[in-house]
């Protein structure tokens, strides 16, 4: 969800298509510390996001590795959790690895969650990266 959201928003500040991100200079990824490569989106993921216009059809999952994050300029993780697991994992790849909240708490994974619980999730998502778009625009 996370990373179609933040494609969204950045693709409208810049007022281009998402596709167009990259020309830009814009590469935005999403992967999962325990998802498995290849799975399609939760059905109530893409019920929410479809409700931002946003597709979720060609979306398939990837496990975070090495391969994912060497040319990252950033992480962005939603749980404190995430933040030591990746740490440990990844330490000696010196990337900036940050809370996908500016306040620092967590972003509850909704994973198996209600059609509620994802809408919840995706409130808490599109809030916090309207506010790092801002930023990294600015």
């Amino acid at each position: 969800m996370a990373e179609m959201v933040f494609k969204k928003l950045l693709a409208e500040k810049l007022e281009c298509q998402i596709h167009e991100l990259p020309d830009k200079g814009f590469e935005i990824l999403s992967g999962g510390l325990a998802a498995y490569d290849g799975m399609k989106a939760s059905p109530n993921a893409t019920i929410v996001v479809q409700k931002l216009g946003v597709s979720l059809e060609d979306h398939q999952s990837r496990y975070v590795d090495i391969d994912l994050i060497k040319h990252s300029d950033a992480v962005l993780v939603m749980t404190k959790n995430h933040l030591n697991i990746f740490q440990d994992r990844f330490h000696d790849q010196h990337l900036p690895v940050h809370m996908l909240s500016f306040s620092g708490s967590d972003i509850s994974d909704p994973f198996g969650g209600d059609e509620k619980v994802y809408s919840q999730c995706l409130s808490e998502i599109q809030e916090n990266l309207k506010h790092l778009v801002f930023k990294i625009l600015s």
